[in-house]
């Protein structure tokens, strides 16, 4: 008669611990919903990404500072859908159409969809150019 009770207290509880609330359906419901959305549009995204070359923009303006009065700030973009790998970067002091100095800045990697920034120090004076000329020497795809 005790072992009958026993067994059927263990099988009221073992019902009351698989029930769930309204709560738990809630959030379950609701991170199920998120994961597949999320799914969906990694999906989507690796099925219509078209990879492009990488677009390497240059900004450039000056930065001194009092141990390197003649340094520039170097800002480089990649708008473009691939890596840009080993990207020299060059600036050049113009006067009067004459180069007065190079200085060059490489950078490693720049990643889709990023910026990297960096600084050259020329030992003329940039403010005696005219203009300070920037481009992209080279990159690679990794």
């Amino acid at each position: 008669m005790e072992n009958d009770n026993k067994q059927e207290d263990q099988l009221e509880e073992g019902e009351h611990k698989e029930k769930k609330n309204w709560l738990e359906w809630t959030i379950f419901g609701i991170g199920l919903i998120l994961l597949l959305a999320i799914l969906g549009y990694l999906g989507y995204q690796t099925y219509t990404h078209e990879p492009t070359s990488p677009d390497l923009h240059v900004q450039s303006w000056p930065d001194p500072s009092t141990g390197s009065p003649n340094r520039y700030h170097v800002l480089v973009r990649n708008k473009g859908g691939a890596t840009a790998e080993e990207v020299l970067i060059e600036l050049a002091l113009m006067k009067n159409g004459k180069e007065l100095e190079k200085a060059q800045l490489q950078i490693p990697f720049a990643p889709q969809e990023s910026k990297r920034e960096g600084w050259v120090a020329f030992t003329n004076n940039p403010g005696k150019a005219d203009t300070v000329l920037t481009r992209v020497v080279s990159y690679k795809k990794p």
